[in-house]
């Protein structure tokens, strides 16, 4: 029984010094098991660029671009090179978030031989964000369209988020605008102009008015997933008679609520989808 005893002791007393080491042991390791895990899930990543499905491509571009690994520019910059327009965008969305100067040659290289003028543009805002001292021209007065047919004027933005104003009003603002000049033929108008200068305006250069009232709803991450809506109501200007609306959604699957980045990519993409659905539908 006195055996048995002394025994039990010494086995608590080898257990108790042993604790420090175990503790010490787990503590060094937990860093190195997230980076693996990291680490693993960005291959996973890089490997779905592969996918025989362009909308796995294109989310897993902009999952990349989420990464803030400088490690992901060159299998993006590869991913430039594919067959899909919209896995292009994605993968130039991705760049211009991880906005690594590292990216800019392959941008530049690509920019020089892309056929998609929605491409071009996203590349083109990559490089400026790699490029940090590129000035911002997205609130610049409107430039004049010699050959422009319409002449539009475009809302404050109407935020149903829970994201400031300003924030919307520039990503939204800014896409709206930029879709409407890659597409051509359309004069913006200047803000705070009174109906009386809109209409000189339109008489002097024989154009047809609209007013896009435009309003951006609240973000929906239901089900692990982010969806948008920019909704489009499109007026007579300046008089401003209802003629129609032209709503305008996208999904993107696994983001976490609060993520501003996939937040603002997917705006971007929606107000320009709509302007396209604007285009389409009010001639």
């Amino acid at each position: 029984m006195r055996r048995t005893t002394a025994y039990a002791r010494r086995l608590a007393l080898l257990v108790l010094l042993a604790l420090p080491v175990l503790l010490l042991f787990l503590l060094a390791s937990a860093p190195f098991v997230s980076t693996a895990r990291a680490d693993s899930r960005t291959d996973f990543l890089i490997g779905r660029l592969q996918a025989d499905d362009f909308r796995v491509r294109t989310n897993a571009a902009l999952a990349l671009g989420q990464t803030g690994d400088a490690a992901v520019v060159s299998p993006l910059c590869g991913a430039l090179s594919d067959s899909s327009d919209v896995v292009r965008q994605a993968v130039a969305v991705a760049l211009q978030r991880l906005a690594k100067p590292s990216a800019t040659g392959c941008l530049k290289a690509r920019l020089s031989v892309e056929t998609s003028d929605a491409v071009k543009r996203q590349i083109a805002k990559a490089l400026e964000a790699s490029e940090p001292s590129a000035p911002d021209t997205s609130a610049a007065t409107p430039r004049v369209v010699a050959d422009a047919k319409y002449y539009v004027a475009i809302s404050a933005i109407t935020n149903q988020t829970s994201r400031p104003d300003d924030e919307i009003a520039q990503v939204v603002g800014a896409a709206l605008r930029g879709k409407l000049d890659e597409l051509g033929g359309y004069q913006l108008a200047p803000a705070n102009e009174t109906p009386e200068q809109a209409r000189a305006s339109m008489t002097r250069r024989k154009l047809k008015g609209y007013y896009l009232a435009v309003r951006v709803e609240k973000f929906d991450y239901s089900d692990g997933n982010l969806r948008v809506r920019v909704k489009v109501a499109v007026f007579t200007y300046p008089g401003k008679d209802l003629r129609g609306e032209v709503p305008s959604g996208l999904t993107q699957t696994g983001v976490s609520p609060g993520d501003k980045s996939a937040e603002d990519n997917l705006l971007r993409m929606a107000a320009g989808r709509a302007v396209e659905l604007f285009a389409q539908n009010f001639p």
